[in-house]
């Protein structure tokens, strides 16, 4: 499976600059939950092939996406537990402790897993994860020897893959085919680069007090100040081909489902 990830973050190299801070707190060998923002569909599959180089971690997939033929069977490869859509309605009577009995079941073989607090992508550039309930029903839970790192990404937001320029979460397999055909036309070695950061940090004594004393849209407003400590992410946008001259592209003045203050702010990366 090593192997694997490391072929899957060679791949993914050729499109994003993948800068990690903080890697020295999952040097371990503790079970941990990673929980990170959510900027685009595209960032867990980035992540989990940066991770799964050193670390068994499982992630917890929404059945919207666990569901999208042949992306299913690569899921099920990589050991992804499949859980309710409950922004879409699929509601299960039990389906938070489904969820956390899934989690402590990983933790007790010594495995870990990955999961999106909020569930959904984010609408700006910044975190909102309201009174959603998995990460705080399994933390209220967590064995003493569960480790909690919080994973802070930026530089997705204004991908194709997120919400920035149509305010809602883009078709997964239309968006796969015109990603491969950037690829191609790029010669894989030749695609512009996205710059991404992954920022680990080690929350584990502080969220599991907190979940003690906070109910939990304060504890969800904890992590969202952890998330947005650096402020509202600006819009990126990077061209498709390597030969393409710098385009101005301009953010729609009204996008479903966007809260941001400086929606017409956006940041034009030239590629060098």
């Amino acid at each position: 499976m090593k192997n694997l990830a490391k072929i899957f973050n060679w791949v993914l190299s050729r499109r994003y600059d993948i800068k990690i801070i903080g890697e020295e707190v999952i040097s371990d060998k503790n079970p941990k939950i990673f929980i990170p923002n959510h900027q685009a569909e595209v960032d867990p599959i980035v992540l989990l092939s940066s991770l799964r180089m050193k670390h068994n971690v499982s992630p917890m997939i929404s059945a919207t996406y666990y569901n999208v033929p042949v992306f299913k069977q690569f899921l099920d490869f990589i050991g992804s537990v499949p859980v309710s859509d409950l922004d879409k309605g699929m509601r299960d009577a039990n389906v938070m402790d489904a969820i956390r009995d899934s989690a402590n079941s990983a933790f007790s073989k010594g495995d870990s897993i990955l999961l999106y607090p909020t569930g959904h992508l984010c609408n700006q550039g910044y975190e909102k994860i309201g009174n959603k309930q998995s990460v705080y029903k399994i933390i209220e839970s967590s064995p003493d020897n569960l480790q909690i790192i919080g994973v802070r990404m930026s530089g997705f937001w204004g991908s194709i893959w997120s919400r920035a320029w149509i305010g809602v979460s883009p078709s997964f397999t239309k968006t796969l085919l015109k990603s491969a055909f950037i690829w191609i036309i790029n010669f894989m070695f030749f695609i512009p680069k996205r710059k991404v950061v992954f920022e680990y940090f080690d929350i584990t004594k502080e969220a599991k007090k907190k979940v003690k004393v906070l109910k939990r849209r304060e504890f969800n407003e904890y992590l969202e100040e952890l998330y947005n400590k650096n402020g509202e992410e600006k819009v990126r946008y990077i061209r498709h081909h390597f030969l393409a001259p710098k385009l101005v592209k301009e953010i729609p003045k009204r996008i479903k489902g966007v809260m941001s203050d400086n929606i017409n702010e956006i940041e034009f990366i030239k590629i060098k």
